[in-house]
């Protein structure tokens, strides 16, 4: 018996069966694809605001050490008092206004953020960096401390300390430490100011006050020039005065801390009545820098996309629901949906420096 090979009918009906299993295993690779690439996309916003906001924090519950009644800066040549946390909100004005890049006043809606932290090693041992060193004579100008020589390690570029007495503070600007054995001086910009010192009352700073170094750090949403997308930015601050009449400006370019963070909100938790518990403060959206007693916690907001947007069904890059969200008093303009999902991490923070029970 003579063999056959197929009919045509029989290798058409093979091809279509053929092409009917190929495009619909293209169809299932092609949805795997979406699955798993808007999975990472969602995992990535996670991750992008749940980093911004623990370093946020980590910042806030450092802030303030030795300061719970306030900060003493010179401002216009006179000696004012301040909080050691401030911030703006991005919907008002004047001295309430947030700002971005070089103090520029924002208008997106975002907060900023202004932090006085210590140096982590200020309770380490003396003359080591960053370590605090103990006045031991009392009264204003320059100050004599227990350190035999001078601090080791490169000094920053705008070298500032606090002087303390764990309560009040006074913020010492361009500093320098000279050794003067058996102690060493520690002399700084504001000497020659009357009377400035962490307690104006007592007529100078006193013998046992502390003096460490700290830095002025500014958190807010700027614009990351490599790739054009909003992040969280931090700053390194000074004394000075910024456009909205606040003390402190930036002192040179910022850092991204996290890309793909689109909005930032704090919230400001006051305990007016002193009652101590966490359950009745009043929160606010943006503190004015003048010092206001009772300020015991900070509620940190922050919204972060993914890399890339999501993609539907049909492989474009917009779904309905990626929408910018509306946090504490911020509501974002009406607008075409993006394909970014939102991530929302909300936290707040006590801020144990600020009570001076705690110390």
């Amino acid at each position: 018996m003579k063999p056959r090979g197929m009919t045509l009918l029989e290798t058409m009906v093979a091809a279509a069966l053929a092409t009917i299993i190929l495009a619909a295993a293209t169809a299932l690779l092609m949805a795997g694809g979406r699955v798993v690439h808007n999975t990472e996309h969602v995992a990535d916003s996670h991750d992008h605001a749940r980093l911004a906001g623990e370093t946020l924090l980590s910042a806030v519950r450092q802030a303030g050490a030795g300061m719970s009644e306030g900060l003493w800066v010179v401002s216009s040549g006179a000696p004012q008092r301040i909080n050691p946390v401030f911030g703006g909100d991005g919907a008002s004005s004047g001295v309430l206004a947030s700002t971005t890049t070089g103090n520029v006043p924002a208008t997106d809606g975002s907060d900023d953020l202004w932090l006085v932290v210590p140096d982590r090693s200020y309770l380490g041992r003396d003359c080591a960096p960053g370590a605090a060193m103990t006045v031991v004579k009392p009264g204003t100008g320059s100050l004599e401390v227990n350190c035999v020589g001078a601090p080791s390690g490169a000094p920053p570029a705008n070298p500032m300390m606090v002087a303390s007495n764990m309560k009040s503070a006074a913020l010492l600007t361009q500093t320098s430490v000279t050794s003067t054995p058996p102690t060493a001086t520690v002399n700084y910009l504001e000497t020659g100011v009357p009377g400035f010192s962490n307690a104006p009352h007592k007529g100078g700073f006193q013998k046992g006050d502390l003096v460490y170094p700290v830095r002025l750090l500014h958190f807010f949403i700027g614009t990351n020039v490599n790739n054009g997308r909003k992040a969280l930015m931090r700053a390194e601050g000074r004394p000075g005065n910024d456009v909205s009449g606040r003390p402190f400006v930036d002192m040179g370019d910022p850092v991204v801390v996290q890309d793909y963070v689109e909005d930032f909100q704090v919230a400001f938790g006051l305990d007016a009545a002193n009652t101590g518990d966490p359950t009745r403060y009043a929160f606010q959206n943006g503190l004015k820098p003048e010092f206001t007693p009772g300020l015991r916690s900070v509620r940190v907001s922050v919204v972060a996309t993914g890399r890339t947007p999501r993609r539907d069904n049909r492989s474009e890059a917009v779904l309905s629901e990626d929408l910018p969200l509306t946090v504490e008093n911020h509501t974002p303009a009406p607008g075409a949906a993006d394909g970014y999902f939102r991530s929302l991490f909300s936290r707040r923070a006590e801020l144990p420096n600020l009570a001076s029970a705690s110390l």
